[in-house]
């Protein structure tokens, strides 16, 4: 598939480029084939499949630039976009952040494709969900939750020949096991479906379910958190967001304004981008169509550097280190976030804890605050007290409101192992589960 998928993008964006000799144009190609089947109350409900295109050019003319999008690639579909980003082009200011297109670049291969995800069938699915609703229902609950399969592409191209090119496959199970207001919740996300163990899934989230029934209430105040990995990477999607784009240090709305090479977390916390590693399997070019660089953004609790384009590294004096959003928005984000592993365990959390609360994951979480990166949101599906090293009793959900920056300084012991987890508004991240302490739980909820 990859080969002919190749040759497709590749034939679009040359008859773009060849289309528009009169002025310099930049081509971007979103190919996604996505399948779903989601069950809810032990039974399948939906199951839907779509392959779509987002086509988007974007023309320069001197130093104006604007960009037109369609999802349709027939010729008369491509003549249209391409004359009404060169007509909106014509109308808009000088904008001098604007750089020359940049010439072909040389890229580090990488093999984020696996067939069987690719190939993943409705049957299939269905079949792994049956396995893991069977566990539901033999402790009397209710399963709900997805099973996702999808291929991606992305074509970069423009009009001094540069090309590029990548396809990358995911899936994602998620299961929430519910009895009432009691539930348990576990997710497992793969780049090769075959590493998806629904089973597993179902058991974790079954387990939690059966313990989270007749939860009693907690005090508000601070508390020992232990973390487990989904819960770990809440707060990474708002370093990520908030924190490391390099725009933002320009104009001074992150905490790298005054804390770029000095302490601001716990020596424990290193982390990286690191867009080669096989469980991430990142694209290898930015949106400019540079080559994405591997960093250190954060070193034994010190800030090491943002993200960039082009634009972002000649303002700063840095080096480029590709990490452009699509032009012409001026910021670059990581795409590839890994925090570095420890030497405990969730196990040895719990046995290491005299009084804590240990949160399954977090439920929409919102910033208050982007220089503090303060910001709130409730516990979910699976919250319980721990006293003298032991699990004792469910917990009523609670809402917590707390700095990224405290909760990242309090760090007591860090898992040794670590997976892909994604945040509640997205993102995937390779994270292990952390004991945070002095945790700021603010209110109750009413679930």
């Amino acid at each position: 598939m990859s080969k002919n998928s190749l040759s497709e993008m590749r034939e679009f964006a040359q008859k773009i480029c060849s289309l528009s000799k009169e002025v310099e144009t930049e081509v971007l190609i979103f190919k996604n084939k996505s399948a779903l089947t989601r069950y809810a109350d032990n039974y399948i409900h939906q199951n839907v499949s779509d392959t779509s295109y987002h086509l988007r050019i974007r023309t320069i003319m001197g130093k104006k630039t604007a960009t037109a999008t369609t999802n349709k690639l027939d010729n008369d579909s491509l003549h249209y976009t391409l004359q009404s980003a060169i007509d909106a082009t014509k109308l808009q200011r000088d904008n001098d952040k604007l750089l020359p297109l940049p010439q072909q670049q040389e890229y580090k291969k990488v093999d984020n494709f696996y067939k069987a995800t690719d190939e993943f069938s409705p049957q299939q699915r269905a079949e792994s969900i049956t396995k893991a609703v069977n566990i539901c229902k033999k402790n009397n609950l209710e399963g709900s939750g997805i099973f996702s399969n999808s291929t991606s592409e992305i074509a970069l191209a423009n009009s001094k020949g540069l090309f590029a090119y990548d396809i990358s496959t995911n899936a994602e199970f998620s299961i929430t096991a519910m009895d009432g207001a009691a539930s348990g919740w576990h997710e497992i996300i793969k780049k090769d479906v075959q590493q998806i163990d629904v089973e597993k899934a179902g058991n974790i989230a079954v387990e939690k379910a059966l313990m989270s029934k007749y939860p009693e209430s907690l005090k508000p105040g601070k508390y020992s958190v232990i973390m487990e990995p989904a819960a770990v990477a809440e707060f990474v999607l708002f370093l990520l967001w908030r924190g490391f784009n390099g725009m933002d240090y320009i104009e001074g709305t992150t905490f790298l304004k005054d804390g770029l090479n000095k302490k601001v977390f716990s020596e424990k916390l290193n982390v990286f981008e690191d867009p080669y590693n096989p469980i991430i399997g990142s694209q290898s070019f930015d949106f400019e169509g540079m080559p994405v660089k591997p960093m250190t953004l954060i070193h034994k609790g010190i800030p090491k550097g943002f993200t960039t384009n082009r634009w972002i590294a000649k303002e700063t004096g840095v080096e480029n280190n590709g990490h452009a959003i699509p032009l012409p928005t001026q910021a670059a984000y990581p795409f590839a976030m890994r925090f570095e592993t420890g030497k405990s365990s969730v196990e040895k959390m719990i046995k290491n804890t005299e009084k804590g609360v240990l949160v399954t994951h977090f439920h929409y979480s919102n910033i208050i605050d982007p220089m503090s990166l303060l910001i709130t949101g409730m516990t979910r599906d699976g919250f319980f007290m721990v006293e003298n090293g032991k699990i004792t009793k469910p917990l009523k959900n609670m809402r917590y409101t707390d700095s990224v920056i405290n909760i990242f300084s309090n760090i007591e012991e860090i898992g040794d192992t670590a997976e892909i987890a994604s945040a509640f508004f997205g993102g995937g991240f390779l994270v292990p589960a952390m004991k945070i302490n002095n945790f700021n739980f603010s209110s109750g909820t009413e679930f």
